[in-house]
């Protein structure tokens, strides 16, 4: 009960100082997330040198029930992107991200499959800009496309399989919104000297050949520990994270290593539909105009 002599507007002080308790304690608690800050690797001169930084991996992928073995191609490189068109600038001017371009080819007895995924980050919050996925086989082909309008998700997709076609929806982005095919570039940013667990609002794995959703479920980051691996590059020390997420291509967790070193480079990886990459070369190189190194 309120003595009567208490004066109003302390009432309101203390209600409001109670509430700014409340909320500072509550930001105190909120998990890492990986548009932090970006951390030195981001910000590093070696990536405004006019090249990508190319890197190989020995991969597998689970198709008609068995891994395929392959390479896969992951390039990184910095653009301007024109905001009204979503694609690369003409001009000076434009936001700048980073391009995130995975290439696959997967034999198979009959055909071949082909896995492009192309994420664009912001260099400057390390926030999504856009995702584009496409798969191609013989039979057919099947492609994926997000686009971050301000707070808004724009998801658009088409499959060629039977009951499947065109799907749209547009719906407000999560505060901690995140795309798995952009982990194996944006976990780069993980506070690894201060290890936390993050929270994630996580949109699937895009790499499949069917309509795949295009909501995002909750997924969290933890450290698992630092581990000495080798690789066809070589011995590495690295930094290994776990993923938890909703079942997604026949798994609930991706494992992701990370270089110990200040560009933290993806060194191996294991994730849905049984793929796995472990790092054989690293280079870089102007792929656009230049022969392969």
């Amino acid at each position: 009960m309120t003595r009567p002599n208490t004066p109003r507007y302390i009432l309101v002080l203390v209600a409001l100082c109670l509430g700014l308790t409340a909320i500072a304690a509550a930001t105190s608690q909120r998990a890492a997330q990986p548009t932090d800050a970006p951390r030195a690797w981001a910000t590093d001169s070696d990536w405004y040198g006019g090249k990508a930084e190319w890197a190989l991996y020995d991969a597998t992928r689970v198709i008609y029930g068995q891994p395929r073995a392959y390479e896969a191609t992951i390039f990184t490189n910095k653009q301007k992107m024109d905001p009204s068109s979503t694609t690369k600038a003409s001009g000076r001017g434009g936001v700048e991200v980073f391009k995130h371009n995975v290439s696959e080819v997967a034999p198979t007895e009959n055909y071949d499959y082909r896995f492009i995924t192309t994420s664009f980050v912001r260099t400057d919050t390390l926030a999504p800009y856009k995702l584009v996925a496409s798969t191609q086989e013989d039979c057919g082909a099947t492609y994926h496309r997000f686009v971050m309008d301000g707070n808004t998700v724009d998801a658009r997709e088409y499959s060629y399989f039977p009951n499947e076609g065109e799907a749209t929806s547009s719906y407000s982005a999560p505060r901690n919104l995140a795309f798995h095919d952009m982990l194996t570039l944006t976990l780069r940013n993980y506070p690894f000297d201060d290890p936390k667990t993050m929270s994630l609002d996580l949109i699937k794995d895009q790499s499949d050949t069917h309509a795949v959703s295009q909501k995002p479920n909750d997924a969290r980051v933890e450290y698992i520990g630092a581990e000495r691996l080798t690789v066809p590059y070589g011995e590495i020390d690295t930094h290994h994270l776990r993923v938890t997420h909703a079942r997604d291509g026949g798994t609930t967790s991706s494992d992701y290593w990370f270089a110990d070193d200040h560009r933290h480079v993806l060194v191996q990886y294991e994730g849905p539909y049984g793929v796995t990459y472990r790092l054989k070369r690293l280079e870089w190189w102007a792929y656009w105009g230049e022969p392969r190194p």
